[in-house]
């Protein structure tokens, strides 16, 4: 199994959450849906047409995998050089998570989900060559231009953001070659090449920017810029608010002791990024556009 982006998002989290709730996410309509010992994909087929599309949905159907297990890089193609199945509910990491959250979000039903995760993690028919490896690259700036995310700027945010670039070139593929960064089996040609900026909430202002943040808010990490590192990007998850008023980051965590999909106070998150020996610059954050299974 290849790992690309799909192993190397995982920012390390803090203490456990409590255990997986079945009710619909906090802030999000409720659904009808079969008692809490049914089968996961039953009270998600029973529930999704019951919230609105887009980020209630998402956040609905994400409170459901709540507990569900960390795996890195879970997904492939089903064959070839990655062989993990193309969809599945028992296993997660960051940004299968996220992206497993999206297709739910605007499908009707489970086996809707899985044509539409293609079409989140791909650009084109499902190949490893077509897959969305690169975050800043290729992952965001696919899903912005297919109508699935749209950056929130400052206006929305009320605090100053900083913009942070990663320049990929022949140079700076050799450079992540040499560090054992850069992904096997992507032809030169096939590998994303310019200036790729992201517009980031720096880190200590990230609690002041989240209250204007609607629910749903992506949120993608963003390190400081190193020459062997082709990816910026190193975690992602869905704001939520909690039960008890607060935020919280719902994301799925490898960190031993932890390893399964939580909900996360905001507050805690920022103070463990803040630890981090390679520099979390801060936060680039996303709204969750309401797509259908058309």
């Amino acid at each position: 199994m290849h790992l690309s982006l799909h192993a190397a998002l995982a920012l390390l989290a803090a203490a456990p959450a409590g255990p997986p709730a079945a009710a619909a996410a906090a802030g999000t309509p409720a659904a009808e849906a079969p008692a809490a010992g049914a089968p996961l994909e039953a009270r998600l087929d029973a529930g999704l047409r019951g919230v609105p599309p887009g980020a209630a949905r998402a956040l609905w159907a994400s409170s459901l995998l709540r507990g569900a297990p960390y795996r890195a890089s879970p997904l492939g193609e089903g064959s070839g050089p990655d062989p993990d199945p193309r969809f599945r509910l028992d296993a997660f990491d960051c940004v299968t998570l996220v992206e497993t959250a999206m297709a739910l979000g605007a499908a009707g039903s489970v086996a809707d989900a899985g044509a539409l995760l293609d079409r989140i993690r791909y650009d084109g028919a499902p190949a490893w060559a077509t897959r969305r490896h690169y975050a800043e690259s290729q992952w965001l700036p696919g899903l912005v231009r297919d109508g699935w995310l749209e950056p929130l700027g400052p206006g929305a945010l009320g605090v100053a953001t900083v913009r942070v670039e990663k320049r990929l070139d022949a140079a700076a593929w050799r450079e992540a070659e040499r560090a054992g960064r850069a992904l096997p089996g992507l032809a030169p040609g096939v590998r994303p090449e310019g200036t790729f900026a992201l517009e980031v909430v720096p880190l200590p202002s990230l609690l002041e920017a989240a209250p204007r943040m609607p629910e749903g808010t992506l949120l993608v990490v963003v390190r400081e810029p190193r020459p062997s590192r082709p990816s910026l990007v190193t975690h992602m998850g869905l704001l939520v608010r909690a039960p008890g008023g607060g935020l919280a980051l719902r994301h799925a965590s490898d960190v031993p002791g932890v390893l399964r999909v939580r909900d996360e106070p905001l507050d805690a998150a920022v103070r463990r990024m803040a630890r981090r020996s390679w520099k979390v610059v801060g936060v680039a954050a996303y709204r969750l556009r309401t797509v259908t299974d058309r």
